[in-house]
């Protein structure tokens, strides 16, 4: 687990007005060494920690990022629960989980999409599985209002269509479907161009077996429509 004391280090001289040189000076260091913590490419021996509490007056755990760290683990604690459930078809229980956690991370784009794919698997009557299809749909459009990591956002996009269509929402999910990037404008298109040896030839491996799948999934389509255009002729 990453400590932040780098990080901290760098919001309370900023707070404060300081150069990393006024710290140094304070210290009895090189300013290098600070520059060297702030950018996390190292961290102050331990006995140094009381002093630079002191010195910033905050307590070790703050400098140190405790709580920061406490909050990471229960969110990582958090999301492996999620994993075990999900792999042992505890939906229900996935959905009491995101709810609670989502008190404690709002608008967290990860567990909002946790929450929309549990509340899709939940079992019920038809009118049970509309209820919580209804609600997956609008814990994703939250996803695309607030949603700022492009690959989570194109992700929902996609969900979102399918989760329209099976909701009667024929537009919607058209509209959806169209703002997607084409096959030519994605991920592994761009990488394969900058990247060398094993690396490229990875991407190209995966994208090929994707292309496999969609070339297979396109023909059937093909086929079954140029079936219904004979059937009618």
């Amino acid at each position: 687990m990453k400590l932040l004391i780098g990080e901290n280090i760098r919001r309370l001289r900023r707070e404060r007005n300081l150069t990393q040189e006024e710290v140094a000076a304070h210290l009895g260091i090189s300013f290098q060494a600070i520059s060297k913590w702030e950018r996390g490419d190292g961290y102050p021996d331990i006995t140094m920690l009381p002093t630079l509490a002191s010195y910033f007056d905050v307590s070790i755990e703050e400098l140190i990022g405790m709580s920061e760290i406490e909050k990471e683990k229960k969110y990582e604690d958090i999301n492996a629960a999620w994993a075990a459930n999900n792999q042992s078809g505890q939906h229900r229980d996935n959905v009491s989980l995101m709810r609670k956690a989502l008190k404690a991370f709002p608008n967290d784009a990860l567990l909002l999409v946790q929450l929309s794919t549990s509340l899709e698997k939940l079992d019920g009557t038809e009118e049970e599985k509309t209820k919580y299809l209804r609600e997956s749909i609008a814990v994703q459009e939250q996803i695309l209002r607030y949603g700022k990591d492009s690959e989570v956002r194109n992700a929902t996009l996609y969900n979102i269509c399918f989760a329209y269509w099976k909701n009667g929402e024929r537009d919607k999910a058209l509209e959806c479907a169209r703002q997607l990037p084409n096959l030519f404008k994605a991920r592994e298109n761009a990488l394969i161009y900058f990247l060398e040896g094993e690396e490229r030839r990875k991407v190209a491996r995966e994208a090929l077996t994707v292309l496999a799948a969609l070339v297979e999934m396109h023909t059937a389509i093909l086929a079954e429509t140029e079936e219904e255009t004979l059937h009618r002729l």
